[in-house]
């Protein structure tokens, strides 16, 4: 059902939920994601209620920035994430970033909750923060925000937005006793940022235990 240049991006959208979910990154049918097409007011994003282990290409959907799925992914009971409204809203906001990505580990759920109070995790000195878009050196300080989980969520994108005055410095953020959100450029770009941050969480908690 995807054009040839979207079942390209949609293939590889596809790749890295697959790989989020082999590193326990997407619990259930948790997480979402998503990839702004070539119409830049298109997005194809990951369908609500799927378990990641058996997501398909058949399981990514397309919508507008409405958050209205577009025809022909239509289809009876097929519906994106509730938290949609995050993703349609940091494209509107941010026009060079196309790729959302949002996941569900352990460490970076336990960390949002613990460290609720303060608002932010803050990581200085590890030669994976050049993983960051924009970052050239490991002698640095990235904050990644910590905002209130919340059923709804124009209340999540206050709070996140309140810290996005940073930009580029602020490449994400938690959500507390929920998960990450990431973004970049491409879909490359937003996977290593992801995979950074579950790197430097894991150094977070191993510091911390020794």
């Amino acid at each position: 059902m995807f054009s040839d240049s979207n079942k390209i991006l949609a293939i590889e959208l596809l790749e890295a939920i697959k790989f989020f979910n082999l590193q326990g990154w997407s619990p259930a049918t948790s997480t979402n994601y998503s990839v702004r097409t070539k119409n830049s007011s298109e997005y194809i994003i990951s369908r609500s209620g799927v378990d990641k282990s058996k997501f398909s290409l058949d399981d990514l959907i397309m919508i507008n920035p409405n958050g209205e799925v577009l025809v022909p992914f239509n289809r009876p009971g097929i519906k994106s994430s509730a938290e949609t409204e995050i993703h349609t809203h940091l494209y509107q906001k941010y026009p060079e970033v196309n790729c959302v990505l949002h996941t569900h580990s352990v460490l970076g759920t336990v960390l949002s909750y613990v460290h609720a109070k303060d608002k932010e995790l803050k990581f200085e000195g590890f030669e994976i923060q050049k993983g960051l878009e924009g970052n050239i050196t490991h002698d640095l300080i990235s904050r990644l925000p910590i905002v209130p989980n919340s059923q709804v969520m124009s209340d999540i994108i206050k709070d996140m937005d309140q810290h996005l005055t940073e930009k580029p410095s602020i490449h994400g953020f938690l959500i507390a006793g929920h998960g990450l959100y990431t973004w970049g450029k491409d879909l490359a770009t937003a996977k290593r940022h992801i995979e950074t941050y579950e790197f430097l969480f894991n150094c977070f908690h191993t510091m911390r235990k020794l």
